[in-house]
């Protein structure tokens, strides 16, 4: 009884100076005081302005507490406004305050305005609100209940680059604040920035859990959303949960299930990415996680592609960190065409770069499109990448196998931004034409003129490469070529492949192509050295033309936004050389033969033939090309039998040509056909060949070809009067000389 007549007197004690402190507060609170106390105090110690314009006041129950109305706060040593309050509340446990604590159980503050500035020099505008103060005192505990704040706003701005954030209507709510607490934290705000664009709504639900002393922070049960418009993504929707994260002394790092999860559409594209992981540490023995999922989509009308990569076996410092596994699976469209494929490593991450490296990439490859002939290819993969984030450069060497045939890549990224490369490609033999779309059959190609086809070269901008090719056998178009080497530099917009060199049917092939961006321009010189043409043309136009083995030279440019364009703009200079061949198509000598019978007039069109040809030993012939006709007026050839030249034109844009040749026959009445043609020796006969390409015609012009034997026939005839002539007068002057 004794105890419980003690503990009444203490309780009742302790409540009657309780009821003391409170009244004494309240008989001798000023007001006034107070305001010019407080703004006396900020102005000394922190060199700020200090404007309490509405009203202070106590509270009494359930705690004693002091009001606060609207109060404003400058800048250091400024005029200028850094904060404003519309209302704030204090309120303040009484019975702590007798062991010399102060323990504020709730603070609530409304409508506060914060303006945070970057300066240039790195400095913040509450820096000085930061510091620590010169005397401190350590009679005084310090411990909140509870803080809550509301229609509030805080505002960023980094000078130095320009970046502005802003969050307003801010509604944080914060349980227990102490030196060590636990409680919950509920915060709700809208965010806008300028420089990034960004207009958002964030809420961040958890509980915390810190140790000011061991300096341990740790947010459990955590749930994280932002949706609305970041960049130039709109529909943004990001969440981030974990059952827990901390961070603890010494810089470590802990992640139990962590989960993020983002979601948004950028130029009609719908982007989502996800990260899992069920454990991750990083401290100072080192970096431990049994695995980390990543898996990244991306998706429009027009295509697709889904990448997922599996890390296993984590471990490292913080410095640096290894997976003993990577596994990447790839799923990819665009339009019709498809690649699939899985791709496995072990990798390293430095984490001052960071620098990454993939040391032994295996796998392979599928790669399909209707249009390719065996529809789908599957390429195995060996490879080697590295990339180096802050010295700007990556690397990838490639190995593998293309329709039976060793292909190397290596590409080396010497900038990543922007993006400059250089690569080395070696192929031991390719056939283009097999990874070609087919050619349509006549019923099935497009309604439209094949010449208005656009040709846009505007993809060249913004690439900057450079290496060289290397194929030991190419067949690209029908041409078969080997020992191609190319070498390529493309900057500025212009693509040039300059110079390049191959071996082509028994001769060589040298020269530059130039592709310009800039006014949509193609320029090509090339020079075929010792070609035998016949197989070339053959094989690349399925036609046969001309025969012999020679030189062909070629320098032209051109400009336009469509095939058809290109033609008409078509301009250059085109030479050939050739010798022991044949022009395909007709054979003049046995027309020749038959001439004999149509001397008496009119002309004889006939369709070339592919079985007939016309031998000569030697041809040349230069063109001048302008607007996609090229001209020529040199064409030379002979042979035992005849003599050839002519002149005409070729028409690029309508792809038909229009040649008068003119064949003479040669002194000898016997040549190729083996039978006389003594009516016709001497004389020029025209041959007109003209038509498209498809279905060229041919015609012998009988009226030149009467006229001109005529005159031979005279000529012919006055030279054998003029020779008897002769004789006679030299008799008669041997009879006078009496010889």
């Amino acid at each position: 009884m004794k105890i419980l007549k003690f503990a009444a007197f203490a309780l009742g004690g302790i409540a009657a100076l309780l009821a003391a402190v409170v009244i004494y507060v309240a008989i001798t609170f000023d007001a006034a005081r107070v305001k010019s106390e407080l703004k006396r105090v900020v102005l000394e110690q922190k060199q700020r302005t200090l404007d309490i314009e509405g009203d202070v006041d106590l509270s009494f129950y359930p705690n004693l507490g002091l009001n606060l109305g609207r109060t404003v706060l400058s800048e250091h040593n400024s005029a200028d406004r850094f904060a404003v309050v519309d209302s704030a509340h204090v309120s303040v446990a009484v019975l702590p305050l007798l062991s010399g604590a102060l323990v504020v159980d709730e603070v609530r503050i409304d409508g506060a305005n914060v303006n945070v500035v970057r300066y240039k020099d790195g400095s913040l505008n509450v820096d000085d609100l930061m510091s620590e103060q010169k005397e401190e005192s350590t009679a005084v505990k310090f411990d909140v209940a509870g803080l809550r704040l509301s229609r509030s706003a805080l505002a960023f701005r980094d000078e130095a680059s320009g970046a502005q954030h802003a969050l307003d209507g801010i509604e944080l709510t914060v349980g227990k604040l102490a030196n060590t607490a636990r409680g919950k934290l509920d915060l709700a705000a809208h965010w806008t920035s300028a420089r990034p664009a960004a207009d958002s709504n964030i809420a961040v639900v958890a509980t915390y859990d810190y140790d000011l002393a061991a300096q341990r922070y740790a947010l459990d049960d955590l749930n994280a959303r932002v949706e609305g418009g970041v960049l130039d993504m709109k529909d943004v929707h990001i969440a981030l949960a974990a059952s827990r994260l901390e961070a603890s002394a010494g810089g470590a790092i802990e992640a139990r299930q962590l989960a993020f999860d983002a979601k948004a559409v950028r130029a009609g594209e719908t982007i989502a990415v996800k990260v899992s992981a069920p454990s991750l540490r990083a401290d100072a023995d080192g970096v431990r996680g049994d695995e980390l999922r990543v898996a990244a989509t991306a998706e429009s009308s027009a295509h697709f592609a889904d990448v997922r990569v599996l890390l296993t076996g984590l471990e490292g410092s913080m410095d640096a960190v290894k997976a003993a596994g990577l596994t990447l699976d790839l799923d990819a469209r665009q339009d019709t065409a498809s690649v699939k494929g899985t791709l496995k490593s072990p990798v390293s991450v430095s984490m001052d770069g960071p620098a990454f490296e993939l040391p032994a990439l295996t796998g392979a490859l599928d790669i399909a499109h209707p249009s390719l002939p065996m529809k789908s290819v599957s390429l195995p993969v060996k490879a080697s990448a590295r990339a180096d984030l802050k010295a700007g450069n990556a690397a990838v060497d490639l190995e593998t196998t293309l329709d039976g045939s060793r292909v190397r890549l290596k590409v080396a990224a010497t900038k990543l931004e922007p993006l400059a490369l250089d690569f080395d490609v070696d192929i031991d033999r390719l056939n283009a034409d097999l990874y070609m779309p087919k050619q349509a059959a006549a019923g099935d190609r497009p309604a439209g003129n094949p010449d208005d086809a656009a040709v846009d070269l505007s993809m060249l901008r913004g690439i900057n490469a450079s290496g060289k090719v290397h194929i030991g056998e190419l067949k690209v178009s029908g041409v078969n070529l080997t020992d191609v080497r190319l070498q390529v530099k493309a900057a500025d917009g212009r693509l040039d492949l300059s110079p390049y060199s191959a071996n082509l049917y028994r001769g060589a092939a040298s020269g530059a192509l130039s592709l310009n961006a800039d006014g949509n321009r193609i320029a090509l010189k090339q020079t075929l050295s010792d070609i035998d043409i016949h197989p070339l043309i053959h094989d690349a136009t399925d036609k046969d033309i001309i025969e012999g083995r020679g030189m062909v030279t070629l320098d032209v440019s051109t400009a336009g936004a469509t095939v058809g364009a290109l033609k008409k703009a078509l301009d250059g200079t085109a030479a050939m050389r050739l010798r022991d061949g044949a022009i395909r198509g007709i054979n003049l000598a046995q027309r020749l033969r038959q001439a004999k019978s149509a001397l008496g007039g009119g002309s004889a069109t006939e369709k070339a033939s592919a079985t007939e040809k016309t031998d000569f030993t030697e041809l040349s012939a230069s063109f001048r090309i302008d607007d996609g006709v090229a001209r020529n007026s040199d064409l030379a050839a002979s042979s035992p039998f005849l003599r050839l030249a002519g002149s005409g034109s070729i028409d690029l844009v309508e792809s038909s040509i229009d040649y008068l040749a003119r064949v003479t026959l040669a002194a000898t009445s016997t040549g190729q056909g083996g039978k006389t043609v003594d009516q016709l020796k001497g004389v020029t006969v025209p041959v007109r060949l003209v038509g498209p390409f498809a279905s060229l015609d041919y015609r012998i012009e009988f009226g030149d070809l009467i006229k001109d034997a005529a005159r031979s026939k005279v000529d012919a005839q006055t030279q054998k009067l003029k020779d008897k002539a002769r004789d006679k007068v030299g008799e008669k002057l041997k009879g006078l000389l009496g010889r």
